[in-house]
């Protein structure tokens, strides 16, 4: 397989290697034992999975993995949390708190704190803050 390995798979393994401190004495010694060579240019996907597991033991921890973790389908992402946020502070000019927002949203039925919200609540908690802001924006500019 000529395209293998990428260059994103040795970006990987440079991160990994200098995330578990790994010196490059005991990083080639590896490589000899799962490749027969010295270079990560002779990985395959499969000797690369064996490199990685082995990195992961030593104590290596993907960011791909955590930013995975973060958009999981089920939980409401960063953006609709910034969101949330975002729209709350519009609609209370500034004044609200967090302690304010979440007894809003209790009080709603809508859970105890936009931390634990899943997606799709998330998306019901942005729809209602957007039609309070925009019911709020209409009064004052009816009233001046």
């Amino acid at each position: 397989m000529p395209d293998f390995p990428h260059n994103k798979h040795l970006a990987i393994i440079r991160v990994a290697k200098q995330q578990v401190a790994m010196s490059d004495e005991d990083y080639r010694a590896l490589l000899v034992r799962l490749t027969g060579s010295d270079s990560a240019k002779a990985l395959t996907p499969a000797t690369f999975k064996k490199l990685m597991a082995h990195l992961e033991k030593a104590g290596f921890r993907s960011s791909a993995a955590r930013k995975d973790a973060a958009r999981h389908p089920l939980k409401a992402s960063e953006a609709q949390l910034r969101k949330i946020e975002g729209l709350w502070d519009e609609f209370t000019d500034g004044t609200g708190t967090e302690t304010s927002l979440r007894r809003w949203m209790d009080k709603r039925g809508y859970g105890a704190s936009p931390t634990w919200l899943d997606a799709d609540t998330a998306r019901k908690v942005i729809g209602a803050l957007t039609n309070m802001v925009s019911r709020k924006l209409e009064k004052e500019a009816r009233h001046g």
